[in-house]
């Protein structure tokens, strides 16, 4: 009959839209890569060498341990925090850990032609969950995802949680043109 046909199309719908929101590996600039979330971006700009994105990193405040090897940047990030007012959201729409988070990884940089790519591993967090606290540093990954590291956690999808994170991290690793002496 067209009701019992209309019926189970709703009903695959439903598991399809189900499966789709309950199976998510990446979000903004983040994304499981084995077992573990990682932020990777590509960024376009003009002319950028493993020097001169070094160079960058140097002045990046949170970011030490900067080296060149083989042409692959490395760097440590510690402590980052996130200014979610800066990014236009309130403290009430603002879960707990990312108003309290810091958050540390390892940095690897890599240039091509007009663009570099930025890729933080190892993301630790400390802070208040709400519902725990953290006062250690703790892989990130053991929060924001399940499935022992192979789906991202329907909490954290979210633009106030991993969203406010990716444009911290993106903030943090868009490169600015160093002034020169004397400008003004």
């Amino acid at each position: 009959s067209p009701n019992l046909m209309k019926n189970l199309i709703y009903i695959f719908l439903l598991i399809l839209t189900f499966s789709l929101i309950a199976q998510s590996t990446e979000f903004g600039n983040f994304k499981i890569v084995n077992t573990e979330i990682i932020y990777q971006k590509v960024f376009p700009t003009d002319s950028m060498t493993s020097d001169k994105l070094a160079q960058f990193l140097l002045i990046v405040p949170n970011v030490s341990n900067v080296s060149i090897n083989n042409g692959e940047v490395s760097a440590d990030l510690s402590d980052l925090t996130v200014d979610y007012k800066k990014f236009q959201f309130t403290q009430v729409a603002t879960p707990p850990i990312i108003q309290t988070g810091k958050f540390s990884g390892k940095i690897t940089g890599a240039t091509k032609d007009g663009k570099y790519r930025i890729t933080v591993k190892s993301i630790q967090m400390k802070g208040d969950m709400g519902y725990k606290k953290i006062p250690e540093l703790e892989n990130m990954t053991n929060y924001s995802c399940t499935n022992s590291g192979t789906v991202l956690s329907r909490e954290w999808c979210k633009p106030t949680m991993l969203g406010l994170l990716d444009k911290a991290f993106t903030d943090k690793f868009t490169y600015v043109e160093p002034k020169k002496n004397g400008d003004w």
